[in-house]
C-alpha cells in the first residue's frame, strides 16, 4: 500500500507526480502473486494476503475533476473553511460479499479553526455534495464500516442480518482457503521445477540459504490475512442508519401514489378469502383513475366511525405531500356516498 502511494506521489515525502488527474481509477488492486518472480527464493506468503484498496483524498488534485470549484467544508461549521491534507490516515477495512478491502482516507485540517479530522468520517461526508458520496463504496460508522453490496443483497434477497452475517463469515473464509491454497501450490510448483518434474531440473534450490517455505499464518493474523467478521447487530444498525438518512424520501416515495379521480369499490370476495366471519365483514378500497390502490381496509360495519379514519389518513398523505387533492370520486354504492376526500379546495369538486 505504501509503495503504491509513493507511485502516485501521495505518501508524504514522496516525490510529485506532475499529472495525477491521468489516473483512471482510485482503486488499486494488488499484482497477481502468481507471476511474481522471486529468483532463486521460494515465493512469499505477503503477495497472496493483499487486498484491494480505494484511495480516499478530496483535498487532492487527484479528484479535482469531481471538485471542479466546490469549496470543502469544515467538519466544525467554520464560515470560511480552508481545508488541507494533514498527512494519511489509518486504513479502514470493508467487508463485502466478495471480499474485504480498505479505504485510504486522508487526515484532513482546517486553516480556519485548526482543527483536525479524517477523510472518511461520516459525519463530514454527510457535508459534501452527492457525486463524492456516491464514490464512496461502503456504509461508513464511527468505527466499522460495511460495503453497499451487502445491503443491496440483504434488501434484494429479504435474508435477515443473522443469515446475512453467516453468508459473509462463511465468504470471508472461503476467500482466505483459497488464498492459501494459491500458495501451497506455488511453492509446489517451485518444487516440482528443481526436482526435475517437468523434464529439466533448475538449479534455484541450490542458491537458496533457506528451504523451508514461510508461515501463511491465521485468518486473523494482524501481519498477515488479517481477516475481519461481521456481526448481525451490526447489520441491524447500518439497516436502521440507512433507513433514517432516506427516511424523508422514503416517505414521499410512499406517498407517491396520488390521482385526481378516486373510486370506492367494496370487494366482499376478498373478504371471505381472508376472514372466516364473512357475514360482517367486507373489504373496501380506494383506487385512482390508473387503477392503483391508495388505501385498502377491512371493515366490521360502512358507517361513518369505521371509513372516516380512512379518508382522514387519504386527506393527510395528500396534505403533507404537498399534492393537490382529488377532484372526481366515485362511489359503488348509495350507502357510502356520504364518503368524500376531507376539505377539498375551492376548484375541486366530487362527484
Amino acid at each position: 500500500m505504501k509503495s503504491e502511494l509513493e507511485v502516485l506521489g501521495l505518501w508524504p515525502g514522496s516525490r510529485p507526480v506532475r499529472h495525477p488527474m491521468n489516473m483512471l481509477s482510485l482503486w488499486r488492486h494488488p499484482p497477481q502473486p502468481e507471476l511474481k518472480d522471486s529468483i532463486s527464493e521460494l515465493p512469499s506468503p505477503k503477495y497472496f494476503q493483499l487486498h484491494p484498496f480505494l484511495i480516499w483524498k478530496p483535498e487532492h488534485t487527484l479528484m479535482e475533476r469531481v471538485r471542479n470549484n466546490y469549496i470543502l467544508p469544515c467538519l466544525h461549521g467554520c464560515p470560511n473553511p480552508q481545508v488541507a491534507s494533514s498527512g494519511i490516515g489509518r486504513p479502514r477495512v470493508i467487508i463485502g460479499t466478495s471480499g474485504q478491502y480498505y479505504i485510504l482516507a486522508s487526515r484532513l485540517t482546517c486553516k480556519g479553526c485548526r482543527k483536525y479530522w479524517h477523510a472518511d468520517k461520516p459525519q463530514w461526508l454527510e457535508k459534501l455534495p452527492q457525486r463524492f458520496r456516491n464514490i464512496v463504496p461502503a456504509f461508513l460508522t464511527h468505527k466499522k464500516a460495511v460495503c453497499r453490496s451487502v445491503m443491496d443483497e440483504m434488501r434484494r434477497s429479504g435474508r435477515s442480518p443473522e443469515d446475512m452475517s453467516k453468508q459473509l463469515t462463511e465468504a470471508l473464509h472461503l476467500k482466505y482457503e483459497r488464498a492459501h491454497l494459491a500458495y501451497l501450490l506455488s511453492v509446489q510448483n517451485v518444487r516440482d521445477a528443481e526436482t526435475g518434474v517437468y523434464g529439466q531440473r533448475t538449479i534455484t534450490g541450490l542458491l537458496r540459504q533457506a528451504d523451508t517455505p514461510a508461515h501463511f499464518g491465521g485468518y486473523a493474523d494482524a501481519d498477515g490475512w488479517c481477516g475481519v467478521s461481521m456481526s448481525s447487530h451490526y447489520l441491524v444498525d447500518c439497516l436502521v442508519r440507512e433507513y433514517q438518512r432516506q427516511e424523508q424520501h422514503l416517505t414521499l416515495l410512499l406517498q407517491g401514489t396520488f390521482g385526481q379521480a378516486l373510486r370506492s369499490d367494496h370487494t366482499r370476495k376478498v373478504s371471505r378469502k381472508v376472514v372466516l366471519s364473512s357475514s360482517t365483514m367486507s373489504s373496501y378500497a380506494i383506487m385512482n383513475e390508473n387503477w392503483m390502490i391508495l388505501s385498502w381496509v377491512m371493515l366490521q360495519s360502512e358507517c361513518d366511525r369505521s371509513l372516516y379514519p380512512m379518508y382522514e389518513g387519504l386527506c393527510q398523505r395528500y396534505t403533507a405531500a404537498g399534492v393537490e387533492k382529488a377532484r372526481y370520486q366515485w362511489v359503488d354504492r348509495d350507502c357510502c356516498a356520504a364518503f368524500t376526500v376531507l376539505h377539498p379546495g375551492a376548484q375541486e369538486h366530487v362527484l
